[in-house]
């Protein structure tokens, strides 16, 4: 990754994914673009566009402020505020617009009823997101020393093919800068289904110790793997982004997106 952008939330002090980001480039030495998005209902008159001006130039202080360890330690900051009532919609755009390989964000625990009803903010990144999406959950300083890998193997289904190739990529150049254990899971539905644990060995390219084969519901099993391996961070992939899968929410990244207490990575 050359390019990253932190989603900065202008509500709070504590900045989890703006923490991951540094200790990221720090490693990577990559660009880090911190955006902030804010907005109030301010009454319309003369004085409006010069109350934004002033309102967007604090907010501009406080996340160079922020971004000040980082820029110690010698790596690429650029800070953008907009002034947007939509923020997400704003993110999503900011990402294509400076065309960053993954966006960063703090992920907030939402009731299935909100996942259902509303487009939160997680829901509409995955989905419209070009780029890699890190939601961080996580609050360890060492935060990936552990990660599960989620891969389907089915043959004959070109999607997955693609995604699974994108998910070695990562974790073929994510072990090269970094030491982590890395495990990875296909949960299939039925015994039909059940993938050839030699061939996932061979493909996943590790000892047969890291690699884990269950029965069940892609999401369930992959929190419960996630739990019993205490594992740091989860990388999943994302398939089917419009069309109906992406109406009725179906998609087992946002499946897992509430039960998981460590960070998820969504590769596109």
């Amino acid at each position: 990754m050359t390019r990253i952008l932190v989603v900065f939330d202008p509500t709070t002090d504590k900045q989890p994914a703006l923490a991951r980001a540094h200790e990221f480039a720090r490693e990577e030495g990559c660009e880090v673009l911190v955006f902030s998005c804010i907005h109030s209902e301010l009454p319309k008159s003369d004085a409006r566009e010069t109350e934004v001006e002033r309102l967007v130039a604090a907010q501009k202080d406080i996340v160079e402020a922020a971004t000040a360890p980082l820029v110690a330690d010698g790596l690429k900051v650029t800070v953008e505020v907009e002034w947007k009532k939509d923020w997400y919609q704003a993110v999503v755009d900011a990402s294509a617009r400076y065309s960053v390989d993954a966006v960063f964000k703090a992920s907030h625990r939402h009731s299935a009823t909100q996942r259902l009803f509303k487009k939160t903010s997680d829901w509409t990144l995955i989905r419209q997101c070009e780029c890699a999406v890190l939601l961080v959950k996580s609050q360890r300083e060492d935060s990936r020393r552990r990660v599960l890998v989620a891969v389907d193997l089915r043959r004959g289904k070109d999607t997955y093919e693609e995604i699974n190739k994108s998910i070695f990529e990562f974790c073929k150049h994510y072990s090269s800068i970094s030491s982590p254990e890395i495990h990875f899971l296909n949960a299939y539905k039925d015994l039909p289904s059940r993938p050839d644990r030699g061939s996932m060995i061979r493909a996943c390219g590790v000892e047969s110790e890291f690699v884990h084969i269950k029965m069940g519901e892609p999401g369930k099993v992959i929190v419960e793997s996630a739990n019993e391996l205490d594992v740091d961070l989860v990388v999943i992939g994302n398939s089917a982004r419009t069309g109906l899968a992406a109406t009725v929410n179906n998609n087992t990244a946002e499946l897992v997106l509430d039960h998981l207490q460590c960070d998820l990575l969504v590769i596109p």
